[in-house]
């Protein structure tokens, strides 16, 4: 049972904020502080608290960086601000603590919060213990075994979407002053990442301490904040704004920073922004020190770029250090500029010269972005048609069927991929697979069909898949029956029984086939003249599974498609066993109703866990 602490002044949100919690999760235990001088004792106190709910204005004081600092006394604990008002424009800048929002996000972000992965290994690393937070995740402290490293490995939480692009954009700083990416370890679901411990303290730290580094020292923090974001300029890579949590400072004054590019979905800013913000936090560091205040000065008046404020912040340094070798240095500073003013023309150089290609890069134009960009979305609406109440007659037995409600066509590609990407959203996926069958459904990846990853790639783009086109329209094959059935548990839904498919099919006169009495073979998309040899079946065009309602003639007695053709579906068979029903892409002939139920010669159903390209599914209720 999770114990949940609830840090709020205000006892009347604590009430309204520990319901809400408790109506997410019964069995939690929610701790309450309400005093600010409470919340350390609390934390530092046996317990098993999981998870920290805090809201960071107390008495009308803003103690997010009090906060910042007890989660990184106490990492055991997931950090998490909380308060009673919106709080999304008043976190400082770079701050690591998430922000969840009393909304229907909340019980899925909790959960992720409780998540402790010490003692786990990923490849040749093994966490040991959380190490703090971060803006995409948790810090772990982890060890590489071959080559006994320490390193903080960052987690993010299962399935984050935003996480791979942070990434990438991260990993585009190269710069000795930055703290380093290490290397990105696959996990199942997830990708995790190696990088440089941060051991010194920063800003903040020596601010709540009381301490004031040299001048010096913040001299050499403008300098590097103009030399990384010079390299970043030149390289087009966009930075963020930095907060007093980013800098830190080694023992000898050496100053580090927190990784400064804005990854998608961060406010991007200036070097100029950047400058001006860094000259408010050391202001009241400097005191009334006049070098200090020229500092500040500089800072406020940083230049046009970066490469200005690494000019002028490196020239203080300089003068501030009483060094000789200024030359030097200018020298370095005026080839870095050569460099960039080269790239510049460079870039105009290419500009130019795409204009003058324009008009060969318009043949090709259609080509490129059918390779890279086309994603064809499907056009099939989800429908369902009513089956009203009646009998069937199978095995000389005639068996009453109560009304219900069966899909109009068979659940499409482009439908399975919206119930794959819920699935990777929801850590307890396997709650939707049917009891018999979960033990075997171990993975997500269990739940895609066979080949699945060429399939959704090909029918995105209106390509080729084993010589016939297919779309998002197609309905879903090398699917088997536990997956089925999990799709159906998610829509709210289920697989038919055997006798509602036949009831569907036969209606109200037991036709011999969904159409009618009569053997028409050119009703259903079935194999007719299915030559897999040459890739073609002139019988009706299609040499395996068409899009949904293509056969319009392959219409049931109720309005229900592609019951005779197209693909076999899954369905509950007697004593709850899985079975197939109906034609199928390689029939030669229409398959009547009393001999729907697809067995091999020794009347073998296909087993659940076959994935067959000419077997799919539809839902019923």
């Amino acid at each position: 049972m999770p114990t949940i602490l609830l840090a709020q002044e205000d006892a009347e949100f604590r009430k309204v904020f520990s319901a809400l919690i408790l109506d997410f999760f019964p069995t939690a235990h929610v701790q309450c502080v309400n005093l600010w001088t409470d919340l350390e004792p609390v934390l530092a106190a046996p317990s098993s608290a999981s998870v920290l709910l805090a809201d960071i204005l107390w008495g009308q004081e803003d103690r997010s960086a009090e906060l910042l600092l007890l989660a990184e006394k106490f990492p055991e604990v997931s950090f998490a601000v909380f308060g009673r008002y919106d709080l999304s424009g008043s976190l400082p800048a770079g701050y690591p603590i998430p922000l969840l929002a009393p909304d229907d996000q909340l019980p899925l972000r909790l959960a992720e919060s409780m998540e402790n992965l010490s003692g786990t290994e990923f490849g040749a690393y093994g966490l040991s213990s959380p190490a703090g937070p971060h803006a995409l995740g948790r810090l772990y402290w982890a060890k590489h075994h071959q080559l006994q490293r320490s390193v903080q490995m960052l987690v993010p939480p299962s399935g984050s979407s935003v996480f791979p692009k942070a990434i990438r954009t991260l990993a585009r700083v190269n710069h000795p002053s930055v703290y380093s990416l290490y290397e990105s370890v696959p996990a199942e679901n997830r990708i995790l990442v190696a990088q440089e411990p941060v051991l010194h303290p920063s800003l903040l730290h020596l601010r709540l301490a009381g301490d004031k580094p040299s001048l010096l020292a913040c001299a050499r923090l403008a300098t590097t904040l103009g030399s990384v974001l010079a390299e970043m300029e030149s390289s087009s890579v966009p930075a963020r704004l930095l907060g007093e949590y980013d800098y830190t400072l080694s023992p000898k004054g050496t100053p580090r920073l927190r990784n400064p590019a804005a990854y998608p979905g961060q406010p991007e800013t200036s070097a100029y922004d950047n400058a001006q913000h860094l000259a408010g936090i050391l202001e009241p560091l400097l005191g009334g020190d006049p070098k200090g205040a020229a500092l500040v000065k500089l800072l406020r008046h940083p230049g046009t770029s970066a490469f200005d404020l690494l000019r002028q912040a490196r020239d203080f340094e300089l003068r501030l250090a009483e060094i000789r070798e200024v030359h030097v240095r200018k020298e370095e500073l005026e080839a870095a500029e050569k460099t960039l003013q080269a790239r510049k023309i460079r870039r105009w150089a290419i500009a130019v010269g795409s204009v003058l290609a324009a008009a060969f890069l318009t043949i090709y134009a259609r080509v490129v972005f059918h390779r890279f960009f086309l994603d064809e979305p499907g056009t099939l609406a989800e429908a369902e048609l009513p089956v009203p109440a009646g009998k069937v007659t199978r095995d000389g037995e005639t068996i009453p069927v109560s009304a219900f409600f069966l899909d109009r066509h068979e659940v499409s590609i482009g439908q399975y991929e919206a119930f794959l990407a819920a699935m990777r959203e929801n850590p307890d996926w396997r709650n939707f697979v049917p009891e018999p069958f979960r033990e075997q459904k171990a993975t997500l990846a269990s739940l895609e069909p066979r080949d699945w990853t060429e399939i959704l790639r090909r029918a995105r783009k209106k390509e080729k898949y084993q010589e016939q086109k297919i779309s998002r329209d197609t309905p879903v094959f090398n699917v088997d029956f536990p997956s089925a059935a999990a799709y159906a548990e998610w829509k709210g839904r289920r697989l038919p029984t055997m006798d509602e498919w036949l009831r569907a099919a036969g209606g109200n006169e037991g036709r011999n086939y969904p159409w009618g009495p009569k053997f028409e073979a050119n009703q259903a998309n079935l194999g007719l003249t299915r030559d897999e040899s040459s890739g073609r079946d002139p019988g009706d065009t299609f040499l395996n599974a068409a899009p949904g309602e293509s056969f319009p003639g392959d219409r049931g007695p109720f309005g229900h498609l592609d019951l005779g053709g197209n693909v076999s579906e899954w369905a509950v068979g007697p004593f709850q066993k899985p079975v197939a029903l109906g034609g199928n892409f390689t029939d030669p002939d229409p398959i009547p109703l009393p001999r729907a139920r697809r067995q091999d010669a020794n009347r073998n159903d296909p087993p659940p866990y076959s994935r067959l390209e000419m077997i799919g599914f539809r839902t019923a209720r």
